[in-house]
């Protein structure tokens, strides 16, 4: 910025030399050469321009001495103005001048975008999903793109390897995608997203990785005005301080009634608050990785089947959700009769029905109904097709009107079956197999531990006194010692255990504790929290089977929940329910099961269990959303079936063949 007023007062000198040199050089030919004014001031110019047409010029002695002086002062006082003019114009402050306003008025033309307020590692995160789905989505276009391009290429030229028709047909190829590319380029996630952060460092790093962004305070009315807040769809409010987040979201909601709001909350007591003043959503970060701990330990596949149609696209598969206006071509019509398969390869998982509550997996009779949400999961490449397709008559994008959850419901207490002592517990461990265990007290931990029924076969090894007394009293079983001990590994029955979760507080416990795990058991499935980014692929060569960050696991359910609340919400409801009494289990197809050889139809799992199977995995690791009730079930399948939680140990029972029967494994290893 120094030198942006620097240059300027440059300019302003150099104007000023020029304004009193031009009237000193007309002047002074009119009286020494007696000129006309005209003549005057056209010699003056031709002059300090350096032109000289020899049309005009001094004659007498005096006036070529005047010419010599006046080229020398006016000549320094011109460049030196050229100088500073091209400095100033040059200067980053003028570069980031012009890209700030472009920024600007992208902002101001904006429509039904996502403004994230907040800095730190957290928005950093969202930020880079973001980024990557930006990036995935431009590589997928540019391979339909060259996809056709190649297609006619090779029926023009074939396969010469003759250098001037390769190099022809290498012009051709560049011209026309460029060409395409330009005339049908998409937009992108990262289009329609606006960053409003207070720090000034990482402003500029979200410039530089060509993000919108308004550098000021979100608190601030005229700062979210400059957002497009008053026409923005939805809104992600990422602040380090739960009091800066509770005045955001009074400000924006303050501005747009009909704003989505989506809110993070460092305190998770602080939630129910966020949600009065005007929150949509609210999630804490270590409440969501808690959870999503629990589920890549105690139901990896359900996880992993969630994660591929749901979070990270990387299979080009999207779940989308799909609003049933009074226009909509849907309305009134039979699931089957869309053959939504066989049209688009794409298949209706849940419904979000108009009193708010959830079908899912529903069945192909179901008639869908005006104000209705469908979720339905659809490839990448036909998903506006599939939108179109419901919207013959209404081509304008339908905003979904915004609906307020309810704060998140409080830990159920589960009442123990009995109080174990930690003779007791250990006892009692020695006789457990096919079990989880627990090794780590922080966060995140507690988090999950927080959910946890301790009836079910959890081990929990901690050496903080005042935890273990208040886990015990809980009902759980402890093994008191370090889970970097392989005597106190032994003693929680590591070896017949089925997963253990490991999440500490620094990084070398981490990893000497997963060495220990993988040195004892081979098939155990290791799942741990990472502190840091860089320390996922340590983790990884240490034994783990799955590792995951708080932040990264946080930022992706943010944006799932304020790009797709409809969807957030569906997988709320049937991943792990306690207040409906739902949740989405999953069955191993082992050898021995009697469900082996039949078809999904005949198991006739709504009837019996009021469940429905809305993924499979195969045998070869491959996830399939919404299989065909056609489908006959194969050894080493893993149906993902949805049922209510007091038919799950039933649903089991059957689908093993037995109620102690458990997987052999859980764990798959990657190739």
């Amino acid at each position: 910025m120094d030198s942006f007023k620097e240059s300027q007062r440059q300019i302003r000198i150099a104007l000023l030399a020029v304004a009193v040199i031009l009237p000193i050089g007309i002047v002074g030919f009119m009286l020494i050469e007696r000129f006309s004014i005209l003549d005057s001031v056209w010699l003056t110019v031709i002059t300090l321009a350096t032109i000289g047409y020899g049309d005009i010029y001094a004659r007498t002695e005096a006036g070529r001495v005047f010419t010599v002086f006046l080229i020398l002062f006016g000549l320094g006082a011109v460049a030196y103005g050229l100088q500073a003019t091209a400095t100033f114009f040059l200067s980053p402050a003028i570069r980031d001048l012009r890209r700030h306003r472009h920024n600007e008025r992208v902002i101001a033309a904006l429509k039904n975008h996502y403004i994230v307020c907040g800095s730190g590692e957290l928005v950093d995160n969202t930020i880079q999903i973001v980024l990557g789905r930006a990036k995935r989505r431009i590589q997928s276009q540019q391979q339909r793109i060259e996809a056709p391009i190649e297609n006619l290429l090779q029926q023009i030229f074939g396969d010469s390897k003759f250098l001037p028709v390769r190099l022809i047909r290498l012009l051709l190829k560049n011209t026309l995608f460029t060409i395409i590319h330009l005339l049908n380029r998409q937009s992108t996630i990262l289009d329609s997203v606006v960053v409003v952060t207070p720090d000034s460092q990482f402003a500029e790093h979200l410039r530089q990785n060509k993000c919108l962004v308004i550098e000021g305070d979100p608190t601030n009315n005229d700062i979210l005005i400059r957002a497009g807040i008053a026409h923005a769809q939805a809104m992600m409010v990422i602040l380090d301080n739960d009091t800066e987040v509770i005045l955001t979201i009074l400000t924006a909601r303050n501005l747009s009634a009909e704003l989505e709001i989506t809110a993070a909350a460092v305190d998770d007591h602080l939630a129910a608050q966020m949600i009065r003043v005007g929150a949509n959503n609210v999630l804490a970060h270590y409440d969501v990785a808690g959870s999503f701990l629990n589920n890549i330990t105690l139901r990896p596949a359900v996880n992993d089947f969630f994660s591929s149609i749901l979070l990270n696209e990387i299979n080009d598969v999207a779940t989308i959700e799909l609003y049933l206006g009074d226009s909509a071509s849907w309305v009134g019509q039979r699931i089957d009769d869309l053959q939504l398969q066989d049209r688009f390869h794409a298949a209706i998982i849940g419904i979000r029905l108009e009193d708010g509550t959830y079908r899912y997996a529903p069945s192909g009779d179901v008639c869908l109904n005006e104000g209705e949400i469908v979720i339905a999961v659809v490839p990448v490449q036909s998903a506006q097709t599939l939108y179109e397709d419901c919207h013959k008559d209404d081509s304008r994008r339908k905003r979904i009107a915004p609906w307020q959850r309810m704060p998140p419901h409080p830990p159920l207490i589960h009442k123990p079956a009995r109080i174990y002592t930690l003779q007791e517990a250990e006892t009692a461990v020695q006789e457990m197999s096919h079990h989880f265990v627990i090794c780590g007290t922080n966060r995140v931990a507690r988090n999950a531990i927080n959910k946890l029924d301790p009836n079910r076969p959890f081990v929990i090894i901690s050496d903080d006194t005042a935890y273990i007394t208040e886990l015990i009293e809980r009902g759980f079983r402890v093994i008191q010692g370090r889970s970097t001990d392989e005597t106190i590994l032994h003693k929680a029955g590591l070896d017949r255990a089925l997963a253990v979760m490991v999440a500490m507080e620094d990084n070398p416990t981490s990893v000497l504790t997963i060495l220990n795990c993988r040195t004892i058991s081979k098939k155990l499935l290791i799942t741990t929290t990472a502190q840091t980014n860089d320390m996922i692929p340590k983790l990884h060569r240490a034994g783990a089977d799955r590792v995951i960050t708080p932040y990264q696991v946080a930022a992706a359910f943010i944006l799932l929940a304020t790009t797709r609340p409809a969807v957030n919400d569906f997988l709320q409801y049937v991943l792990f329910n306690r207040a409906g009494g739902i949740e989405t289990t999953e069955l191993y197809m082992q050898t021995d099961s009697p469900w082996i050889g039949q078809s999904i139809q005949s198991l006739h799992l709504a009837d019996h269990f009021e469940a429905g199977v809305i993924g499979l995995r195969d045998e070869k690791g491959h996830y399939h959303y919404a299989p065909s009730i056609h489908h006959i079930v194969q050894p080493h399948d893993v149906l993902i079936v949805v049922t209510p939680m007091k038919f799950s140990d039933l649903l089991r029972e059957r689908a093993h063949g037995n109620i102690s029967t458990r997987p052999l494994s859980l764990r798959r290893v990657q190739s």
